[in-house]
């Protein structure tokens, strides 16, 4: 099953196109409606969808703020809209197909053909790629001995004096005979960022970002992070802010 997300303001002609993915393909399974660019990006990280529908115009809002604030190399982009000057800027952001509204069932079809054939291709070229699949792992001396947790499954990694804490997406804590720098080299070219003295993120599993001097983050897995001050500026360049 492929994970869907719709994202779209207008409650009528959400419903109308989650009516549409539901009775036309058998294989796409539907993980939410985002109504604004906060709730997309949180669903996007928290869902993990292989597609997305994008609508331009959400409210005060665009669409193309929610491909700014993830990774759009992780899912396939079908944009929806009423406007078709957006076409240029569709193709630009790499969205696999442009649908105007109202929705044309034929180029419903096509869209959704084209987004298929690009997972398809994506799948493949990751199967090429098992082969390196000690690269998406982790390995974390204990006082037991050692163990490994898949990156993808990191939430966040906490100092503990000279030590680390693994906190993972099931509320499991690991702790490390290692210091958090050490991590940080090791995890940085994976997204992860260091957002405080004693703490490490992974960017994939940041849900909300909280403002203000006292700012914080709301991870996936419910968990909160502080936000140091000399940190805040390069959270929010990599979070496109």
């Amino acid at each position: 099953m492929i994970k869907t997300l719709i994202v779209e303001d207008n409650s009528k002609s959400a419903q109308l196109l989650s009516g549409y993915l539901t009775n036309l393909f058998t294989d796409l399974h539907l993980v939410g409606i985002a109504s604004n660019v906060d709730d997309a990006v949180e669903k996007i990280y928290q869902e993990k969808p292989s597609l997305v529908f994008l609508d331009i115009n959400l409210q005060e809002e665009s669409g193309f703020d929610v491909l700014r604030r993830t990774n759009t190399d992780e899912f396939e982009i079908i944009v929806t809209t009423a406007y078709s000057e957006y076409s240029l800027q569709a193709i630009k952001a790499s969205a696999v197909d442009y649908i105007l509204k109202p929705y044309d069932i034929e180029e419903l079809k096509n869209a959704v053909r084209k987004a298929k054939a690009q997972l398809e291709l994506k799948g493949k070229k990751s199967n090429q790629q098992q082969g390196n699949a000690l690269d998406d792992r982790v390995f974390i001396p204990t006082l037991d001995g050692l163990i490994f947790i898949m990156i993808d499954d990191i939430v966040c990694v906490k100092a503990d004096t000279n030590y680390s804490e693994f906190h993972t997406v099931d509320g499991k804590k690991v702790v490390s005979s290692k210091g958090l720098s050490t991590y940080e080299e090791l995890l940085k070219p994976k997204l992860f960022v260091r957002v405080h003295k004693s703490s490490l993120v992974n960017l994939r599993h940041v849900a909300k970002y909280h403002r203000g001097r006292g700012a914080y983050l709301t991870m996936s897995n419910g968990m909160t992070v502080k936000v140091g001050e000399s940190k805040k500026d390069e959270l929010l360049n990599h979070l496109k802010l």
